[in-house]
């Protein structure tokens, strides 16, 4: 049974939902973004990468400081291209939006965890070439969909060289914004409290 939501809308435009449910002294938020598909043309794979980058640390934390703060409350927070996932346990509710959005507004895109991750892509295109049901599901979009169409693409050696930092800086500059997201709050909150925690952590956020 899907629980009965509340909502309001904070001045940047960032659409908020409540479902209150309280058997379990826990919260999560999760910020989404509202995008339509992306055609990335030659550049396939630069959405998700951006999405992963966002996660691997901040102007003032690394990675590695992230997840030992994240794992000293025993919460859950990860990064997508479609946004971002914290979890934890409702008392430590403030302490997650700290780290929460820190890692929204302070991506620290540092050059050596791209190119790590470009690493670990191409690891990974190289074993789907052997994978029958990967070969089968790359020419099933093409022929579904077309070479000009987002579902229809899929990533190449070629797509993961071309990608640049600029890609990365830009999509996140370009769709990470209040106007283009929604954030939805589950579990042991009300709404007076999900709406102080918004306002406090999510106001400044500029739209565009």
């Amino acid at each position: 049974k899907i629980g009965e939501y509340q909502t309001f809308t904070l001045k940047n435009g960032l659409q908020v939902f409540v479902v209150e449910n309280h058997k379990l002294p826990r919260v999560q938020f999760s910020l989404q973004l509202k995008n339509d598909p992306i055609y990335q043309g030659e550049k396939e794979g630069y959405v998700e990468m951006a999405g992963e980058l966002i996660g691997t640390g901040t102007k003032t934390k690394t990675k590695a400081q992230l997840d030992e703060e994240i794992d000293f409350i025993g919460a859950n927070l990860s990064t997508s291209s479609t946004g971002i996932f914290a979890s934890s346990l409702t008392k430590h509710s403030t302490k997650l939006l700290d780290l929460m959005s820190d890692v929204l507004y302070n991506p620290a895109f540092a050059q050596e965890k791209m190119d790590k991750l470009k690493t670990q892509t191409l690891s990974g295109i190289a074993a789907s070439k052997d994978n029958p049901n990967a070969i089968a599901g790359n020419v099933r979009n093409a022929l579904n969909y077309g070479k000009q169409h987002p579902y229809g693409l899929f990533t190449t050696e070629k797509s993961v060289g071309a990608i640049t930092m600029d890609d990365i800086k830009g999509y996140y500059n370009t769709y990470f914004k209040p106007n283009n997201a929604y954030l939805i709050v589950v579990g042991d909150i009300d709404l007076k409290t999900a709406r102080s925690l918004s306002e406090k952590y999510f106001t400044k956020w500029a739209a565009g």
